[in-house]
């Protein structure tokens, strides 16, 4: 395993632009909805790598939409607060050139770039486990894991996206190291108790199965079974710490998991020349989803809350169509209107959020890119990843967690058809570089 670390990281050496970027996912996990600052350094980083390169291979739906969206979104930050480096603009501008600098990549490298976000996204996994552990059976307090993204609900996508996206790399090239990451993430992911993400997992799977037309039985049973150890084990481990009296004893579920993520690629080779094991296997997914809800019945009226958030927000639609209500109001409209106060920044569903606070035309390219996305070709894989991170953003806030958008952006892009090459390229780097100077100037001046 450590030799095969170090070759990744001598291919990393060799390829600048995917160290660059890789460094971007670093930092942009880390800072959750992101501070303008460091945003603002890190994509005029990202710029001075991208005037380097000499061509890019894009895709204009996705390209353009992402470039009007982010105008759109200054626009509205500029008609309540008479700045650009207030709001959603000045954050998310790093999206679209991330996306430029992923189609300057050639194929090895994007694949090498997707290999070590994965690896990434075990590591995150890893770290929130070891943190779980350290605060229970150390400090006895067991409590839902927020890990490196400082929230629970943001956590659980980001390992789905980071799971969908070891899927795809194990398509393209399989190793134990990266099969022994995934029970790694399940057993996270089952310590966030983020029912948001185990229903986008779920969605995603279902797309998954569904493409494997010739084999959906097996390949649903084997999911599943997967699912339910390593989500399962998450599960104990957290009952042994919250619900025993005895919190130290999650640490023999700890040494369960570890030696399940040894054992993880025999477990997979078992459940391929057994089906039937399998199916018997898949059953636990049903006892699993029956336990995650028993630790939280809160969830059923956290659900029934998003929903009469969701009505509410609607109300605001009609407010400004065209630029929204503007970045960080609909809080503030929410206190005031005399409904329910929900006491949250953003309405659990992100299309209508930026309806609300940006815009028709900032909601409209947004929706342009996922459309794309989904009508061309892309791996089963891929698809259902994508999938699961618009089910998530439909009842949650994870499209504002820079860190977990951007992941899902490595992991759905891919070369467009139009060549963008020479100054051209070279402009549209320029004017972000502008802009993000702009920014920082602004906000360190502020």
């Amino acid at each position: 395993m450590a030799d095969r670390i170090l070759r990744e990281f001598d291919k990393l050496l060799e390829h600048y632009i995917v160290s660059c970027v890789l460094l971007a996912q670093f930092i942009l996990t880390l800072i959750g909805v992101g501070d303008v600052r460091l945003v603002s350094l890190l994509g005029l980083l990202l710029c001075v790598v991208g005037l380097a390169q000499r061509s890019a291979q894009v895709d204009f739906w996705v390209l353009v939409p992402l470039v009007v969206y982010e105008l759109a979104s200054m626009a509205s930050s500029w008609r309540v607060y008479r700045t650009i480096a207030e709001g959603y603009g000045a954050l998310q501008l790093v999206f679209p050139v991330l996306y430029l600098l992923i189609t300057c990549m050639d194929e090895l490298e994007l694949r090498l770039l997707k290999r070590l976000c994965t690896l990434w996204a075990g590591l995150t996994a890893a770290l929130g486990v070891g943190q779980f552990v350290w605060q229970a059976a150390v400090r006895g307090q067991a409590a839902r894991l927020g890990g490196l993204l400082g929230n629970p609900n943001a956590l659980g996508i980001f390992l789905v996206a980071g799971w969908f996206l070891l899927l795809s790399c194990r398509r393209e090239e399989d190793s134990p190291l990266l099969a022994r990451l995934e029970p790694v993430l399940f057993m996270a992911l089952a310590l966030t108790l983020s029912m948001g993400s185990f229903v986008a997992l779920a969605a995603g799977m279902l797309l998954l199965v569904l493409a494997n037309r010739g084999a959906f039985f097996p390949c649903a049973c084997r999911l599943l079974a997967r699912a339910s150890l390593g989500v399962g084990t998450g599960v104990l481990m957290y009952l042994a710490s919250a619900r025993t009296g005895l919190p130290w004893s999650c640490i023999l579920l700890l040494l369960y998991g570890g030696l399940l993520t040894a054992w993880w690629p025999d477990f997979e080779h078992f459940l391929q020349a057994k089906p039937k094991l399998a199916a018997v296997i898949s059953l636990c997914g049903g006892v699993v989803a029956m336990v995650v809800v028993a630790i939280r019945p809160s969830s059923i009226a956290t659900f029934a809350e998003r929903l009469e958030m969701m009505v509410s927000g609607t109300r605001y639609l009609t407010a400004n169509p065209l630029l929204g209500v503007g970045p960080f109001q609909w809080r503030q409209l929410d206190f005031s209107d005399g409904g329910t106060y929900f006491n949250t920044w953003h309405i659990h569903n992100a299309p209508l959020h930026v309806g609300v606070e940006l815009g028709w035309i900032a909601l409209v390219m947004l929706i342009i890119p996922a459309v794309r996305f989904f009508q061309k070709r892309r791996e089963a894989e891929e698809r259902a990843g994508f999938a699961a991170f618009c089910v998530h953003s439909m009842m949650d806030t994870g499209f504002f967690y820079l860190g977990i958008t951007s992941l899902v952006l490595i992991g759905a892009s891919g070369p467009g058809e139009k060549r963008l090459s020479g100054g051209g390229l070279k402009a549209l780097f320029g004017a972000f570089a502008l802009v993000f100077a702009w920014n920082l100037l602004q906000s360190v001046g502020g």
